[in-house]
């Protein structure tokens, strides 16, 4: 074979050999809405959250608002006598929605910082539906793990100083 047919032979060779089958893409229009459909289920939940929360009324015991809602009364506060960790929760956003921190923090000093990120929640995923952010990547720019282990901690903190004033009383 001459040297001029060289690159012929190698270019019939490269044509019957099998294609390579890569990874399918989603085009960007998919991308984009699902990504949209994430941001608007993470504006949802919080909003729909913070409407029930406006349609309580606050329990003057400082818990139990939730049962207005239908469900059954604490189950661990019924059996122990103690409030679990998230007794008065509903309280302290019923009280939060309208403005009244100490009511809140009376009811659960933890329902504060929570209502505050899950009203921060809002305006981030709404923006987030509508430039069609990635989330992953700007959940990671808020630090959102960080903000979830630092509420958890205030979360289990908080109960342990209301059950030691609860047995020290």
């Amino acid at each position: 074979m001459s040297e001029a047919n060289a690159p012929r032979k190698y270019f019939e060779q490269a044509v019957r050999a099998p294609a390579v089958i890569a990874e399918p893409i989603a085009p960007a229009n998919d991308r984009t809405w699902s990504t949209r459909l994430t941001w608007l289920a993470l504006f949802a939940v919080p909003a729909a959250v913070l409407v029930t929360a406006a349609f309580l009324t606050p329990s003057a015991s400082g818990h139990g608002t939730h049962t207005q809602l239908g469900l059954p009364p604490c189950g661990f506060l019924v059996l122990t006598g103690f409030p679990c960790p998230g007794c008065g929760l509903t309280t302290a956003f019923a009280h939060m929605i309208r403005g009244h921190f100490i009511g809140a923090a009376h009811a659960n000093p933890f329902g504060v910082p929570l209502f505050l990120v899950t009203a921060a929640t809002i305006p981030i995923s709404f923006a987030g539906a509508v430039r069609a952010f990635p989330v992953i990547e700007t959940l990671e720019r808020f630090h959102v793990d960080k903000v979830a282990i630092l509420l958890a901690v205030t979360a289990i903190f908080v109960w342990i100083i209301r059950i030691t004033t609860l047995i020290l009383a």
